[in-house]
């Protein structure tokens, strides 16, 4: 099933995204201290028609190393053209500048390949508190419409069957949790569906009557079903409580092998689950099949647990990657002589060696962290950050404009480039569509000019604050990672 392509929600399609670039997508959350970055590698060993092409991922598809893929999704930031069919978009070589997905619907290779054959996934998963998502609200964007319609152009189809028992069957469900907000009222539906003695899992649920509809079959008589059972009357349920969602289809985590440390994924593993728009936090999975495998996520009650890794609960614990032992490791009682010198030493160099290489990774992020960004949100961010170091004040109601200008003002040497970039920011925040092509370059240009003395103005400001005992503290310093210009839609 692909959604359909009309003038109010226009299906685009990119017909080619290089191998590592990045995809142009606008359904992330807002802030990125909401999204951990994960990067997992596949090895597909059956011929590419089986998957269709299909690049799989745990979460939302950032970039796709080795492999040139197609990218198909909802596109409202342009005009759509006559026809039923998804028009091209980005196409290499046009006069247009990039323009971003609103959703993703389908991600392929892009061209064909004999098995086995590998790519890596950078991708975003959802690191958000319950909290938050109980305050997201329903301002839902224009494009979300076909994820709120149970039926394509509101046409009712013959054969609904007991869609208002259904209805009413939700609305019993949220009033009898006390569930009020969209996350509550999807988590008790979740919840009603996986509480014991609800529902029974099977491979082989009896077939409905060839006079009723198997969903009403499966909610009111059987109460047996599959995967695809239960996401599909979680979604239904959703929408006619106006909360947008999608059925998503892929496979489950597999089997660990111990001896290759990767995961072996077969047809066995197939799997379908539920996802929720929230605003400004994105797509966010639901599990309501109790197959005692795929379980629901245990997210963090509150903004400050969020440091907990985003990890499935207790009950699906063998699947979580073992511990493995430390190769210098030896077994209980086991002694390799060398007396107490070098009982000292050895966990003394050891923990040298251990300092050695945290040292040199922080070198490596930082310049990373420094070279690698190319986007003026990012490029915003460090500045900021810069800011913050210098003690350049920011006021609650500061317009990039006087922000930058106060910066300027510590930094005369790059104070023509930290003004241009200030307006630069602003027109990318407030101007629809965005930057231009020469635009963007030009904010990189300026972005490089400052680059240069960059790490010297930080570890002079770091120096000084030393002196005086006045460090600046990791929540100003998180703060100044949270600002991002409004996302467009």
């Amino acid at each position: 099933y692909s959604l359909p392509s009309t003038d109010t929600v226009p299906i685009r399609q990119q017909p080619v995204v290089k191998p590592g670039a990045n995809i142009p997508r606008d359904d992330l959350p807002a802030d990125p201290q909401r999204s951990q970055v994960l990067h997992d590698r596949f090895r597909v060993v059956v011929p590419q028609g089986q998957t269709r092409g299909t690049i799989f991922s745990a979460g939302e598809a950032l970039s796709v190393q080795s492999q040139p893929v197609t990218v198909r999704g909802i596109m409202t930031s342009l005009a759509a053209p006559p026809g039923p069919g998804p028009a091209l978009v980005n196409v290499q070589g046009d006069s247009t500048p990039t323009a971003s997905f609103d959703t993703i619907d389908r991600i392929q290779l892009a061209r064909q390949v004999q098995p086995p054959y590998t790519y890596t996934v950078t991708e975003s998963v959802p690191n958000v508190d319950i909290a938050d998502l109980r305050t997201a609200g329903s301002d839902y964007p224009a494009w979300l419409s076909p994820y709120l319609t149970l039926y394509y152009g509101n046409r009712v189809a013959r054969g609904t069957g007991r869609d208002a028992d259904i209805q009413a069957l939700a609305q019993s469900i949220v009033r009898a949790a006390g569930a009020t907000t969209p996350y509550d009222q999807a988590k008790a539906i979740e919840s009603w569906f996986i509480e014991k003695g609800n529902f029974t899992y099977t491979l082989t649920p009896p077939a409905a009557p060839s006079n009723v509809r198997p969903l009403d079959y499966f909610l009111f008589n059987s109460k047996k079903g599959f995967c695809q059972d239960f996401s599909t009357a979680m979604n239904v349920m959703l929408r006619m409580l106006g909360i947008p969602s999608r059925q998503m289809s892929g496979f489950g985590l597999g089997s660990y092998d111990e001896k290759l440390r990767q995961y072996s994924v077969n047809s066995l593993d197939a799997h379908s689950w539920v996802e929720v728009y929230f605003p400004g936090y994105g797509w966010t999975p639901f599990e309501p099949t109790p197959d005692g495998v795929n379980t629901p996520v245990n997210r963090p009650a509150t903004r400050d647990q969020l440091g907990v890794p985003l990890l499935p609960s207790a009950s699906s614990a063998p699947g979580i990657r073992p511990n493995l032992r430390e190769p210098n490791a030896q077994p209980a009682g086991e002694n390799t002589g060398g007396g107490p010198l070098a009982a000292i030493w050895g966990p003394l160099l050891t923990a040298l060696a251990v300092l050695a290489i945290l040292a040199l990774l922080g070198a490596l992020f930082a310049l990373r962290w420094l070279m690698g960004v190319r986007d003026l949100p990012r490029i915003w961010q460090r500045l900021q950050f810069l800011a913050d170091r210098l003690r350049v004040s920011r006021l609650p109601g500061d317009t990039p404009h006087e922000f930058g200008a106060r910066l300027a003002t510590s930094l005369p040497e790059q104070q023509e480039e930290l003004r241009r970039l200030a307006a630069l920011y602003t027109r990318a925040s407030f101007r629809q569509g965005g930057l231009s092509t020469d635009e963007l370059a030009e904010a990189r240009r300026a972005w490089h000019a400052i680059r240069r003395s960059y790490a010297g103005l930080v570890a002079s400001a770091w120096r000084d604050a030393l002196r005086r005992g006045q460090v600046v503290s990791g929540k100003e310093a998180a703060a100044s990672e949270s600002r991002a210009p409004s996302r467009r839609r």
